[in-house]
């Protein structure tokens, strides 16, 4: 008798239910993104493999020769610059300065701005401000949105290796970045692909809420899976140790560019942003012919070792492009 009722009160050695249906459905998630995985690399060879049966013209592979020799020795120009300026050999350059130059369209509020802007435009400066100022090496934050390069150009190795350092190797995508002495030449490099300008706190705000996105491993997961930064307790767990506990705290520390500023950085994944047009149709593309018109205008570069940076008005585009 006392045998059964200690069977009785025995606790069954069993798992609840809810934690057997969430293993199962972790391990159904598991597979079908495996075979997800497979099933792109298996499309991404049967492309590749098209491709090189793909017939090319010979004047194509002479442009894109020509067009990437010139973007090497543009490259060449400005490492060989930076380097004599790191050495102090100053003494045969064209020029010991650094330069940016801002560029920004005129306002379109009152009479006398319009007639200002006619006669800009009888100049051929297509109604822009053009501000060249010299850079003394002082910190500024910088938003750098990746775009296309130059037509038919293979990007050079240097550059490449720069913009996978800032996590640019996607178009439409963008990261702050913390401008100094050294960061300015990395610039130089890689400025015909990318967009340069300095956010405003309420755009700086408005990225992170809006498209801010990071890494993290839950504890069902087998792999880091990207999520929406929306939770400030994954904010504390992964920068707790920093002394940033939510998202605002992240905004604040990127605004000022404070001592935690990598941290938050790197913990943030590149922006993905949206394409400033998109679509077929008949305004599209006359849309995409004035935005083409308008990077003629504002993304003007030179071959030139001395050429400026070219600084833009990054909040009229992210309010385009967020």
């Amino acid at each position: 008798m006392s045998s059964a009722q200690e069977s009785k009160t025995q606790p069954l050695n069993s798992n609840p239910e809810i934690l057997l249906r969430k293993r199962r459905n972790a391990d159904r998630t598991r597979v079908e993104k495996q075979d997800l995985a497979k099933k792109k690399r298996e499309e991404q060879i049967k492309k590749k493999r098209s491709n090189k049966n793909k017939f090319v013209r010979a004047e194509s592979i002479v442009a894109k020769t020509l067009a990437t020799s010139r973007e090497k020795e543009r490259i060449k120009r400005v490492s060989i610059l930076e380097d004599k300026k790191a050495k102090n050999e100053t003494h045969h350059i064209a020029s010991r300065e650094d330069f940016i130059l801002k560029i920004t369209e005129k306002p379109k509020n009152t009479e006398q701005e319009s007639a200002d802007l006619e006669e800009s435009d009888d100049e051929g400066d297509g109604g822009l401000i053009r501000e060249k100022t010299t850079y003394d090496g002082s910190s500024a934050l910088l938003f750098v949105v990746r775009v296309r390069g130059p037509l038919a150009v293979n990007i050079p190795h240097k550059a490449f290796k720069i913009l996978s350092l800032l996590r640019l190797v996607e178009t439409n995508t963008g990261v702050f970045v913390k401008l100094s002495k050294h960061v300015y030449p990395l610039l130089k490099v890689i400025a015909p692909y990318v967009v340069i300008g300095k956010p405003s706190l309420s755009s700086t705000r408005s990225l992170i809420q809006k498209r801010g996105r990071i890494m993290y491993k839950g504890e069902n997961d087998a792999e880091p899976r990207e999520i929406v930064l929306n939770d400030n307790n994954i904010v504390e767990e992964q920068l707790g140790g920093h002394g940033i506990i939510c998202v605002e705290d992240i905004i604040h520390e990127i605004a000022t560019m404070g001592d935690s500023f990598s941290a938050c950085n790197f913990f943030l994944q590149p922006f993905k942003l949206n394409r400033e047009v998109s679509g077929f149709g008949s305004l599209n593309r006359l849309r995409k012919i004035k935005q083409r018109e308008t990077e003629s205008r504002t993304r003007q570069f030179s071959n030139a070792a001395t050429a400026p940076v070219i600084e833009v008005d990054i909040d009229s585009l992210l309010a385009k492009l967020n």
